[in-house]
């Protein structure tokens, strides 16, 4: 799993809009305004996830014009950077006395890299490891082949 920080998931952001739309964007800030999502509020946070889908979680703004981005965008760029993996992304907004609607962002990228083998596949990869006197890839197959036989 890879954990992505705010500056990580903006940084991805703006390399997969520039990519997109063929034009550099000079800069994503977050919005802060939240009518609709102000049932969301705990302990003066707000936070968003892959739930609120449609969120509007940023503001791109390129030369002449500033376009929304929204929270299925977001996931779309770090999906275009993570082939074939589970994001979970969420946004905080801080809206305590000092927070003043400061947002953070974090995204869990999750792969499913694990092979469904069989016994008898498992086996020829046991007889591989032992070739390659490879220990700990030998009692990992081992406990995986013992598992499946039992």
């Amino acid at each position: 799993m890879i954990r992505l920080e705010t500056q990580d998931i903006l940084n991805i952001s703006m390399k997969q809009m520039a990519a997109i739309f063929k034009m550099k964007p000079l800069e994503l800030r977050f919005v802060t305004d939240f009518q609709g999502e102000k049932y969301l509020l705990t302990n003066d946070k707000l936070h968003l996830s892959n739930q609120q889908y449609w969120a509007k979680v940023m503001e791109c703004v390129f030369g002449d014009h500033v376009r929304p981005v929204l929270m299925c965008e977001v996931l779309y760029f770090l999906r275009n950077e993570f082939l074939d993996s589970d994001i979970k992304i969420c946004f905080s907004y801080d809206y305590a006395e000092n927070g003043n609607g400061e947002a953070t962002a974090t995204a869990e990228v999750s792969f499913n890299d694990s092979a469904d083998l069989q016994p008898s596949e498992i086996a020829e990869l046991i007889d591989f490891a032992l070739t390659l006197q490879d220990k700990q890839w030998f009692h990992e197959l081992t406990t995986k082949y013992k598992q499946l036989t039992a």
